[in-house]
């Protein structure tokens, strides 16, 4: 696929950033209910997005490394800086009263 309209591009950064989201879709549960629950598991439930990010940028890596080019680490980890600032402040929401404890 010739690149010069930067379509090649264009679709390896959304190939990469599905990717890193759809790590957050499998390891973590929503941003939601990590506000509902963030005052008695908020502990376990941001373990799990610490290893979401953590998977989801050592894919970005190995695709780096594989490929050559940078674009495939940089693009996850902007998704799971992304992922983790939402769910940091679905949990700060959570603490300060937003959640219920129940679903």
């Amino acid at each position: 696929m010739d690149n010069t309209s930067g379509s090649l591009t264009a679709i390896l950064i959304g190939v990469y950033a599905t990717l890193a989201l759809d790590v957050f879709g499998t390891l973590t549960s929503s941003p939601q209910t990590t506000e509902l629950f963030a005052k008695d598991r908020k502990d376990s439930l941001m373990y799990w997005v610490g290893i979401g990010a953590g998977t989801a940028v050592a894919f970005g890596l190995i695709a780096t490394v594989k490929s050559g080019r940078a674009g495939p680490v940089l693009v996850t980890t902007a998704v799971a800086t992304g992922m983790v600032l939402l769910y940091v402040h679905a949990s700060h929401r959570g603490m300060d009263g937003g959640g219920g404890g129940e679903e």
